[in-house]
């Protein structure tokens, strides 16, 4: 039965689908996030804006998804052409533009937004290196960069563009609460209130027909009294985790209900680079050799996911980055091989069984992680148990997820569980892993690279693919950063992270599969949402109304 919170919002969505609307503007029914009132709030550059405004209120200069990384589609921009060393960025726009409030959009929009992103840090949350935007024509903009931006073209496409005769006005772009959002999206805000706000198809909008879904739906459901929305059919597109999702959410409509869950993450056991126990390579093979990867997926992830690649890259999402050398390898357990790497490094059995360092020390160590992530909770029961076996012993303490995120970022510890996310492509991925650039700041914290693995050519790699728009040049350093995580294992990874996705195709069809992997079907995604919205159409024969 529905929550009090559960309920409202159905009632809201069967007003927005019933009454006067006609069965062609049923919703687009979407679910926004794990609350229980929303606050009103558009501003993508603020800490908190809701669900849809970027993309689909205020749209970017490209739509790229990491599905499909060397073709992303131009949107408000129409080429990008880079300087000789990846420092300037030059990009024309459309012609054909306006903000929902009637004002032409043009150069001043972009440059703003660029310059807001210098000018004030805090809404500069991808870390641009922005030294300047000019406009070098009614439809051109000069973007400047500090450093070689190659690599984060993606990024830069991404961005929303605001508007420069709003957004200017405000004292603080970055804690703006925008309540009336004025864009030049395929959508407009149409309702809102603190349960449930709706979309409505900007007919006004430069690609208008290519968006059959005029009437979208946002509304509050926390985890709970979602999955019971979810179950009943009162959603269409969810990206939430559910147990056994065969038996609650697609057994109720096979014909029309499905999940996807690609890699876009992969969980790492990470050990503290900095203390000199776990800078021993052979430590770290002989528990890799021992880890059960598929019974961890099984378990912990109720099998909806595939076992992690030996180089890090989530499949299918990177897949296709794999080279030729590691294609086919995938991680074995060998638990006496792992007992004979582990006897050669001189770490013997103790009287209890648990193995020690040359100098004495057990290793037996705390292995922290937050007591609201349930799937981790069980992967590091099941890898004790497993590590159990040659001797080591990780004890999983549950603690809340500040102290957990303290613990990593200062590196008050041995052992415990990160993940990194897959990016816009490769590089972004290996960087969070790899690179130096995270090394502590002056109180000792890290923002990625939690290991604090330090290494020139690790390095040299991510560097040269940075500075370099070639493909091929680009593959040859990604092959170079795949070995050093092959060889090296400079984190171990365990379990890959899916991007969660539910669909029911009813009455709107189109979504991304297996079978047709377009996008990432998460309705959180800007560009991919965005691009998923341009694919759907009325599911034929779908019953009528429920």
């Amino acid at each position: 039965m529905l929550g009090s919170v559960g309920s409202a919002a159905t009632v809201g969505l069967a007003a927005c689908s019933g009454g006067q609307q006609s069965e062609e503007d049923r919703p687009l029914r979407i679910e926004a996030a794990d609350t229980t009132l929303f606050q009103r709030n558009f501003n993508p550059y603020s800490g908190t804006p809701l669900q849809g405004s970027s993309g689909l209120i205020y749209e970017t200069l490209r739509l790229s998804t990491p599905m499909d990384v060397r073709n992303p589609e131009p949107w408000l921009a129409t080429e990008f052409e880079w300087n000789d060393d990846g420092t300037v960025l030059t990009t024309t726009l459309r012609d054909d533009v306006t903000w929902t409030d009637g004002e032409s959009f043009d150069v001043e929009d972009v440059v703003f937004t660029f310059t807001m992103l210098r000018d004030v840090p805090a809404t500069n949350t991808s870390a641009l290196a922005v030294v300047d935007a000019v406009a070098t024509g009614s439809h051109a903009v000069e973007i400047t960069f500090e450093t070689p931006t190659f690599a984060q073209e993606a990024t830069v496409g991404d961005l929303p563009i605001v508007p420069e005769h709003i957004f200017s006005t405000f004292q603080d772009p970055s804690a703006e609460q925008v309540e009336h959002p004025v864009g030049t999206g395929p959508y407009r805000l149409d309702r809102f209130s603190d349960q449930l706000y709706t979309f409505i198809r900007n007919d006004e909008h430069w690609m208008a027909e290519q968006f059959e879904v005029k009437n979208l739906a946002w509304p509050s459901y926390t985890t709970q009294t979602m999955a019971t929305a979810l179950q009943a059919g009162d959603l269409d597109w969810t990206s939430d985790f559910i147990p056994n999702i065969e038996t609650i959410f697609v057994e109720h409509d096979p014909e029309y209900r499905g999940y996807w869950y690609p890699g876009n993450s992969i969980v790492n056991l990470t050990f503290n680079l900095e203390k000199e126990l776990w800078q021993d390579l052979e430590l770290r093979r002989g528990i890799s050799l021992a880890i059960d990867r598929q019974q961890l997926a099984d378990i912990a992830m109720y099998g909806y996911v595939e076992v992690p690649h030996p180089t890090a890259l989530p499949r299918p999402t990177f897949e296709e980055f794999i080279t030729e050398d590691y294609r086919d390898l995938e991680f074995t357990v060998d638990l006496d091989e792992a007992e004979q790497v582990l006897d050669d490094a001189g770490y013997e059995r103790g009287p209890d069984g648990i193995r020690v360092t040359p100098d004495g020390t057990p290793l037996s160590f705390s292995l922290q992680i937050p007591s609201s992530y349930t799937d981790w909770i069980i992967a590091t029961q099941v890898l004790n148990q497993q590590l159990g076996q040659i001797g080591i012993d990780f004890i999983p303490q549950g603690v809340s997820f500040g102290v957990w995120d303290e613990t990593l970022t200062m590196g008050n510890f041995d052992v415990t569980i990160s993940s990194v996310v897959a990016g816009h492509n490769p590089w972004f991925m290996y960087r969070s892993m790899l690179s130096s650039e995270y090394a502590p700041d002056e109180e000792g914290a890290v923002t990625a690279n939690f290991q604090r693995w330090k290494d020139e050519e690790s390095d040299q790699l991510l560097s040269d693919y940075a500075t370099t728009e070639d493909e091929v040049e680009q593959q040859k350093a990604v092959a170079g950063l795949q070995q050093i995580v092959v060889e090296q294992l400079p984190a171990i990874p365990v379990i890959t992270g899916p991007a969660w996705f539910n669909y029911n195709s009813r009455f709107w069809t189109g979504f991304p599969s297996e079978d047709n992997p377009y996008a990432l079907g998460q309705p959180v995604i800007t560009a991919d949402r965005t691009i998923i919205l341009q694919r759907l159409t009325r599911t034929e024969n779908d019953g009528g109304v429920t």
